[in-house]
């Protein structure tokens, strides 16, 4: 799996995108107050979400295993003169961290790739070092993210490693020792974007979004929730 991020981050860092705004102001919305909170992003990547939060006040750590990760993030926060820990951990291993070392644990995008033994391991961890736990998976409701994956994988262009679309994790919370506070989809519009790998996929991302700004709002709304946000919000606390 480190060879796969390893061959990701060899590129360029991501500009800053919609699902990065998305998953920026649900933390801001759930987290709060940022200011002297001690955040660790648990699969940091790129880090480019964290720098917002620790330019926004917050004690921020980021854990990776990709060496191309750590090193992207690094020169990301000196670029924008962005205060952090950077730290090379293996999720699947004892956290070289102390107990209850801080206030929130997140990620996006990472617990997906590992099969559910695993989840309920690096959950235990997050319970055993920090107060909360947000995460961020591919929600395994979101029609459009499912199709456009399907279609790379049967055709060999799926660049991501494998994936486990999450439905919800209330059981990994409940096994870990976190309690499911909330639970929802984002990202909806954005999971059009999956429609790439088929062929054609603009054009049909294109009549989609056309039709469904058609719609009242109520209906919109409806209709994008029945068709599922690419990513399923899931926020974890001590009881």
């Amino acid at each position: 799996m480190s060879e796969v991020w390893n061959k990701i981050w060899q590129n360029e860092v991501a500009e800053w995108d919609n699902v990065s705004e998305e998953i920026y102001r649900v933390l801001k919305r759930e987290i709060g107050d940022l200011k002297d909170k001690k955040i660790l992003e648990a699969g940091s990547g790129s880090g480019r979400i964290s720098l917002r939060l620790a330019l926004e006040g917050a004690e921020v750590t980021l854990l990776d295993y990709s060496d191309k990760a750590l090193e992207v993030s690094r020169k990301y926060f000196e670029d924008h003169d962005g205060k952090a820990t950077f730290l090379k951990a293996d999720l699947t291993q004892e956290l070289p961290l102390e107990d209850n070392s801080f206030d929130i644990v997140w990620n996006s995008g990472v617990m997906e790739h590992f099969k559910q033994h695993n989840q309920i391991f690096i959950s235990k961890e997050f319970f055993r070092i920090s107060k909360e736990f947000h995460t961020f998976n591919p929600y395994a409701n979101s029609f459009f993210y499912r199709l456009g994956k399907w279609v790379a994988e049967t055709t060999g262009i799926w660049q991501y490693g494998t994936e486990y679309p999450v439905k919800t994790m209330k059981h990994i919370f409940e096994e870990s020792g976190f309690i499911l506070q909330k639970e929802y989809s984002l990202s909806h519009m954005s999971s059009l974007e999956f429609l790439c790998y088929l062929k054609g996929g603009a054009n049909v991302s294109q009549a989609i979004i056309h039709y469904l700004q058609g719609l009242e709002d109520t209906e919109r709304l409806e209709t994008l929730e029945k068709l599922g946000g690419y990513l399923l919000y899931s926020k974890g606390i001590k009881e």
